[in-house]
């Protein structure tokens, strides 16, 4: 897949006059650009000699994504929509093994509260997967990043954790 000058200007170190060059010099993908090596970057005009292993770096990254297909992404998204359901449900049985006493309070009445809103966020963003991909990947990872530990800790700590994890699922929505 052939490259324009703008796409390879994606990699720091890479400005329009050196993304010409690369173009003009058959370098027209980051797969190319990898496989050029320091060597062969050095030998192109107009290049920070300091900056040919971060540009290395990067053309590597870029070149090992996967375009993939808006359809693939919506079905990793509700993959992964799903798999943030699941793990809040185990989040929920962990909290009430350990802790069946407290939660017939007040704290109980919180923790439930929290829960059905964080599934209401979840079903919320499932309905609207097909719509903003990318902002709701992110949502979802950083929904998991709160999540991840809380089975350990408090009542509280779960409450606040789950609010977190709402909180980032409901950015989508605005």
């Amino acid at each position: 897949m052939s490259l324009t000058a703008k796409e390879l200007q994606q990699i720091r170190g890479i400005g329009a006059v050196l993304a010409v060059r690369l173009l003009e010099a058959g370098h027209d993908s980051f797969a190319k650009i990898v496989k050029l090596g320091e060597s062969g970057l050095r030998e192109i005009k107009g290049i920070n000699l300091k900056a040919i292993p971060e540009i290395l770096d990067q053309a590597a990254r870029l070149s090992a994504k996967k375009p993939g297909t808006r359809d693939e992404k919506v079905t990793l998204l509700k993959g992964a929509l799903h798999g943030l359901r699941q793990s809040v449900q185990e989040l929920t049985r962990a909290a009430k093994d350990r802790f069946s006493e407290k939660l017939a309070g007040r704290t109980g009445k919180k923790l439930t509260g929290s829960l059905v809103r964080f599934i209401d966020a979840v079903e919320k963003l499932e309905d609207k997967a097909g719509k903003k991909v990318r902002r709701s990947g992110k949502a979802v990872m950083k929904a998991e990043q709160q999540l991840e530990g809380l089975a350990e800790t408090g009542l509280k700590e779960i409450h606040k954790g789950l609010k977190r994890a709402r909180k980032a699922l409901r950015k989508v929505h605005a």
